[in-house]
């Protein structure tokens, strides 16, 4: 083999080494300049960032030790990361496939071989190298190098994703935890009143000061505030066994440190959002579709190539040692193939690429637009609750008023006793719609944090 040959065989695998990732493939969907949901307390602002700890926001001490837990444990996000290391091994596995396959195969033998060895035993001893390589002149294997390292940075973005997703899925769990918590308890004291009503009004009832009526109506209610009970304990419960579990551990393992929270601190209700471009950027769902479709490109490219020749390099070098003289056989030989006539066989491939090509661009353009719509249907979420938390703020002070004003007159003699009641039960009632309040906008946060793909980068 020529020296010029053999340089020109190193050369072209050092190009097909190199193969790079297709770069970034826009999805052709212009975002807005500004987001629609905005005003007086979301503002948006082009230079700002994502936020990636938004829990720290927070300052809630148990909630930060569970994002630690879950970060370390979970098992989603553990399957997610061996994707990223089987992505890894298959791009290794590509680049080491661009380079000479070389086997050796040693054989000793004994024997006697009748006339060839002069009717006597013998010691046999073989020793031989056989190296293949496919010499990529033409690029063929340039696309499906390429799609290895996209699929690597498919992976890596998908990872990213599960954990944006679980730290929302966290954080939602432990606010729900505790609005069932303060829900149990408030309709614990309730129930609790109620119960001091309707014994109050069956012992009237014996001193003919209250009818067999009333005693039904407060009995009623006392059992329609009971019933709620044991739907919220069954929520908390079943809350407090799905966060045991998004931290890797099996339900009641966790309990203890789940259950240190302490009461909320008040939010700055005031949030800056970045610009919808800065967001679709971030978002890691939006970036694996993105080279999800790279990928497709390469595939369709890939086919392509298969048009032009396959050429391999065949070479042997052995050594045989015996009683006889040594001797070095060898060959070195090229494979040419190019596809003649295949019946439409690489045309349907090409074509089952282009249309996988265009699965992959449309989903793209659709995960473009539900990261769009996300950020969005968060922000008017979270700006509505706003309005009605407001109105439930002023509704529990003005049923407390009542309250209070409602026990003057009840000593004065100007209403009954269950009219004191009515007003004390609006009281409670008040409250626990403004606990649910207080979480949902908790909740709504986690949301506009998690649209704006915040929690991937640690």
């Amino acid at each position: 083999m020529r020296p010029r040959f053999l340089y020109m065989v190193m050369v072209v695998a050092l190009l097909s080494s190199c193969a790079h990732a297709l770069p970034y493939q826009s999805s052709a969907i212009t975002p807005p300049s500004l987001w629609s949901g905005i005003n007086s307390m979301i503002i948006s602002d082009d230079k700002a960032q994502v936020e990636h700890h938004w829990w720290e926001h927070f300052d809630d001490a148990t909630l930060d030790e569970l994002v630690k837990e879950a970060i370390a444990n979970n098992k989603t996000l553990g399957i997610a990361r061996a994707r990223v290391q089987e992505a890894w091994a298959n791009l290794g596995y590509a680049n080491a496939s661009q380079l000479p396959e070389i086997d050796g195969l040693v054989n000793a033998s004994r024997g006697n071989e009748g006339l060839a060895t002069g009717y006597k035993p013998i010691s046999l001893v073989e020793g031989t190298f056989q190296a293949s390589w496919e010499i990529d002149i033409f690029g063929r294997n340039l696309p499906r190098l390429a799609q290895t390292k996209e699929l690597l940075q498919y992976a890596d973005a998908s990872q990213q994703a599960v954990l944006v997703g679980l730290l929302a899925e966290l954080g939602k769990d432990y606010f729900d935890l505790s609005n069932y918590k303060q829900q149990i308890e408030i309709t614990a004291k309730n129930l609790e009143n109620q119960q001091k009503t309707l014994d109050l009004i069956k012992a009237q009832q014996k001193g003919a000061m209250a009818s067999d009526f009333d005693v039904q109506r407060a009995a009623a209610q006392v059992s329609s505030t009971a019933s709620k009970l044991p739907s919220l304990r069954s929520a908390y419960e079943m809350t407090l066994n799905r966060i045991n579990v998004l931290l890797g551990v099996a339900p009641g393992i966790k309990d203890e440190l789940i259950q240190t929270a302490r009461d909320f601190k008040p939010l700055d209700q005031r949030i800056i959002v970045a610009a919808p471009a800065t967001v679709l950027a971030n978002r890691p769902d939006v970036k694996a579709a993105e080279r999800n479709f790279a990928t497709s490109i390469s595939g369709t490219e890939a086919a392509k190539k298969l048009y032009f020749p396959d050429i391999n390099l065949l070479t042997y070098f052995g050594i045989e040692g015996s009683h006889m003289p040594t001797v070095y056989p060898w060959s070195v030989g090229l494979t040419f193939i190019e596809p003649i006539i295949d019946f439409g066989r690489i045309r349907a491939q090409i074509n089952a690429a282009n249309a996988q090509q265009t699965q992959a661009f449309l989903n793209y353009q659709e995960t473009v637009l539900e990261a769009l719509a996300d950020m969005e249907n968060a922000l008017t979420n979270y700006k509505n609750e706003l309005s009605r938390n407001s109105l439930l703020r002023a509704s529990v002070k003005q049923n407390r008023r009542a309250a209070d004003l409602a026990q003057q007159q009840f000593k004065n003699g100007f209403i009954g006793l269950l009219d004191v009641l009515v007003v004390q039960g609006n009281v409670l009632d008040a409250e626990a719609a403004l606990v649910d309040s207080d979480t949902i906008l908790r909740k709504d946060l986690v949301n506009i944090y998690t649209a704006a793909g915040g929690g991937w980068d640690l």
